[in-house]
């Protein structure tokens, strides 16, 4: 940069000689921006930036968009010490107004990331755990400055909607372990820098952000234009409540910018009911609903370590997870790829496959419909338990370490990482 500075001096001393005015701000014709939120406060820190924050900045030619024929600066990382002001973070990435003094429009986002070649920010939501990293802002307002103009000011307004849940008992008793989950709901999608639209692509549940005593939960969701299909699951303690969101009149969708308040509160007694108001944020109507006890939440046995293992009872209610031990008896192996091709008959060896094996809460089960999948990697693992190579592992106890999730159509372990054999048994 500092060799383009100094063409640039000579240049002008070079015109100074023959007689033109030097014009010495067009030297230092860096950008200098600053930033604020307008709307809903939906960010994890609040109102306010956060130091290291950063921002992406183009800067097109005025009155012509976001287009590849009309870039003047692209994609440049912009951070701010929570002040604000927000200053390149490389030096590759200071953005100057044209030369010529010719105006120039700014379109801005946050958080900083990958933009693609037709200029859409991809979307996910499904982890809530640091919410300033999914809060999509976006700014447009900058427009018909050059040179000398002071500041570029963007104004930044919230793209994707935010849920509160406000979780209280009837009777005033504590709340146990309390979580909201949000189930059907539209997780990861683009949006366009060009046109603001979202395209949504996958569909998932989202585990609400808990905070303080476990009474107030939040996420931060993509917009839908509607809520039919979408719950708020609700547990506490032994119990588990449902609300069907698209059942509310008042509130039928999720608008960018807005926040939905819904303040739920659980009857302990029996039957258990769920009395909802739900608010929108823009004083909106509410609602008033009363639903029946759905489930009970299942606790499990295990606690997924090789001390304390998941049984299969365990591995088959809770929610898939990584790294965690299982413990069974091997009862055979399948046959083809799902579970009803189940079967211990060892006789023939050329017909037993060698890439999975059943696991079953006891050592004599033959009901298909009662086994657990796990598949056997190949190397060390798939050599020491399959039942073609060691049919005198039929019948074993087992505890193996690896993934719970879908596997043969059932709840079974599809990445198998370690295995020990269970002596006691």
């Amino acid at each position: 940069m500092k060799t383009n500075h100094l063409f640039l001096l000579l240049a002008l001393l070079l015109f100074s000689c023959e007689g033109e005015r030097i014009d010495y701000t067009i030297i230092e014709r860096s950008i200098k921006v600053s930033g604020h939120i307008s709307g809903v406060r939906t960010r994890a820190t609040g109102d306010s930036w956060s130091e290291g924050d950063a921002i992406g900045i183009y800067m097109v030619e005025a009155g012509k968009g976001l287009a590849v024929e009309s870039i003047l600066a692209q994609n440049a990382k912009y951070v701010t010490e929570s002040d604000g002001l927000f200053y390149p973070a490389a030096v590759d990435y200071d953005v100057k107004f044209p030369l010529d003094g010719s105006d120039v429009d700014f379109i801005a986002y946050y958080p900083y990331g990958t933009i693609s070649s037709n200029f859409e920010y991809m979307i996910d939501v499904a982890d809530q755990a640091d919410q300033s990293t999914i809060d999509l802002l976006y700014a447009d307002n900058a427009r018909g400055l050059n040179k000398d103009s002071s500041f570029v000011d963007l104004t930044f307004t919230h793209q994707l909607s935010k849920l509160l849940v406000y979780l209280n008992t009837t009777d005033g008793s504590p709340l146990r372990d309390a979580a909201v989950t949000v189930r059907g709901v539209n997780t990861k999608g683009t949006f366009s820098l060009v046109n603001r639209t979202i395209t949504t692509s996958d569909k998932g549940d989202i585990a609400m952000k808990m905070n303080g005593d476990g009474a107030v939960a939040e996420a931060i969701v993509l917009p839908a234009e509607t809520l039919g299909g979408a719950s708020l699951e609700i547990i506490n303690g032994e119990y588990g409540y449902r609300y069907d969101l698209g059942s509310s009149s008042a509130v039928t969708a999720f608008e960018p910018g807005y926040k939905y308040t819904y303040t739920i509160e659980l009857d302990t007694r029996s039957p258990l009911d769920v009395k909802t108001e739900v608010t929108d944020w823009q004083d909106g109507p509410s609602v008033t609903v009363t639903v029946e006890k759905e489930f009970e939440v299942y606790r499990p046995v295990g606690e997924g370590t090789p001390e304390n293992p998941y049984t299969l009872e365990d591995a088959r209610n809770i929610a898939p997870v990584s790294g965690v031990w299982v413990e069974g008896f091997i009862v055979g192996y399948y046959s083809g790829t799902s579970v009803g091709s189940f079967t211990n008959d060892l006789t023939d060896t050329t017909k037993i496959k060698m890439t999975s094996m059943a696991l079953a809460d006891s050592p004599d089960e033959t009901n298909a419909a009662k086994t657990f999948p796990v598949s056997l990697p190949s190397g060390e693992i798939r050599n020491n338990l399959n039942l073609k190579s060691h049919p005198e592992n039929l019948g074993k106890a087992v505890k193996i370490k690896g993934k719970i999730d879908s596997y043969y159509g059932t709840r079974g372990m599809p990445d198998v990482t370690s295995y020990m054999f269970v002596a006691d048994h």
